[in-house]
């Protein structure tokens, strides 16, 4: 998934600004957001003692961006090219960017790579890979980020994206192992302070497994990825396996969910109260496009062909769900008008897509919109994505009421820095 996402967005980005030019509009968008924390109290200060005005933000050549809810904000992390590689911001449900600057999660100079987030009741906890592992820290609904960054996992053959589901006492982390003769899930049953419990493979397969999501329903874990066996490597179909917190795998090896032609791939999951519900890209018909399937909590699945959720024009790729109350949202990158934009559809618990034409999320003032992530809380969504135009990449951000309103048109800006751009010498 992860090199997936890479190679759709170089792609896409090439095509568009060779077709658009520069974008304009980004420099007034970055003038438009509040440059100080709003939590910090106003203080009289001498002109004597008034600092310089900071410089004008500047993008950040940020992606790859998770989201979750808890304690009354949401938290959104990205990749940063900034030391340790991984930050993150708060936001108010109101829209209101808490971390301007940005909390810096990874305290080693080393990279740190694509976040997940999960909230366990109290904090936050939030893992990435680094290359040959996986490492992670907890953030509180204040900012403040709490002991010490921790290992989930150690080795060289780590590769792609990692995910977390929590409930209050534990939390599973899934990501992809890679070995000589195949790639496979592994997932690591951990404290959500850090304290890893378990290490295992999830997946028993000849052939490649990748891109794997976790829920959490009370009860158990969900974990589904793409896997080809029996298929070749360009034909996936959706696999899953349920994980007991005592680390009991229901579903040994894991098992199909969906297995129709065509290729099935980067899957997400959620609990909606009754099931599960399963997003993924499937070109079943030609193009890529998003399907769904309902699986309930002892395994059954609904629907074993998929849900059309959308199937527009162009491809549907990387979607994501959140759920509350009786739909969940879906949304993902698509490119039916050329240039890649957000989109979204809701989804309700009978498998009823409300907007079979989808509605568009994301405002188009850059040239590029993908990789969206989504998260619920306080009566709305709140989607994250990646955009990137002439002058860098940001991750951006727009809240989605229930009835498909977007509450934020242009996005709002969650990357910036007022650091001195660095220059290059010409000695």
């Amino acid at each position: 998934m992860y090199g997936l996402r890479r190679w759709w967005g170089g792609v896409l980005l090439g095509a568009t600004m060779l077709a658009c030019g520069s974008v304009a509009g980004e420099s007034e968008l970055l003038a438009a957001e509040p440059q100080t924390n709003p939590e910090a109290p106003e203080q009289e200060v001498s002109s004597q003692h008034r600092k310089k005005p900071l410089p004008e933000p500047r993008p950040l050549r940020s992606g790859n961006v998770a989201v979750a809810y808890g304690g009354g904000k949401y938290l959104v992390a990205w990749e940063d090219v900034r030391e340790g590689n991984v930050y993150a911001t708060r936001v108010k449900p109101d829209g209101t960017l808490l971390d301007p600057e940005g909390i810096r999660l990874n305290p080693l100079p080393g990279a740190g790579g694509q976040p997940a987030i999960a909230y366990d009741g109290t904090n936050f906890v939030v893992v990435w890979d680094t290359g040959d592992g996986a490492s992670g820290i907890r953030v509180s609904p204040r900012g403040e980020v709490i002991g010490e960054l921790f290992e989930v996992f150690y080795s060289g053959d780590v590769f792609g994206p990692v995910d977390i589901a929590c409930g209050r006492e534990m939390c599973l982390v899934t990501y992809e192992v890679t070995a000589d003769d195949a790639d496979d899930i592994w997932m690591t049953r951990m404290r959500p302070d850090g304290t890893v419990l378990e290490t295992r493979s999830l997946s028993d397969s000849d052939r490649d497994a990748d891109s794997a999501a976790v829920a959490w329903n009370g009860r158990e874990f969900l974990v589904v990825w793409g896997d080809t066996r029996g298929g070749d490597l360009d034909a996936r179909n959706i696999h899953g396996a349920r994980v007991l917190p005592d680390g009991t795998i229901l579903d040994p090896g894991g098992r199909p969910l969906v297995s129709v032609p065509g290729d099935q791939r980067t899957p997400d999951v959620v609990w909606t109260g009754r099931r599960f519900l399963v997003v993924w890209s499937d070109n079943r018909g030609g193009d890529y496009d998003v399907y769904g399937a309902r699986v309930r909590s002892d395994g059954r699945v609904e629907d074993p062909d998929g849900l059309p959720i959308s199937t527009a024009a162009g491809d549907q790729l990387f979607p994501s769900v959140a759920h509350h109350g009786p739909k969940s949202l879906v949304v993902w990158g698509d490119s039916r008008d050329g240039a890649p934009r957000v989109w979204g559809a809701r989804v309700t618990e009978y498998g009823e897509v409300k907007d079979p034409s989808g509605f568009l999320i994301s405002s188009g003032d850059f040239a590029e919109e993908s990789t969206p992530e989504v998260a619920y809380g306080a009566d709305r969504f709140l989607a994250v994505y990646e955009g990137t135009g002439s002058e860098g990449g940001y991750t951006l951000a727009a809240r989605v009421k229930h009835d498909t309103r977007v509450l934020d048109s242009p996005a709002r800006v969650l990357t910036r820095s007022t650091e001195e751009p660095e220059v290059e010498s010409t000695r």
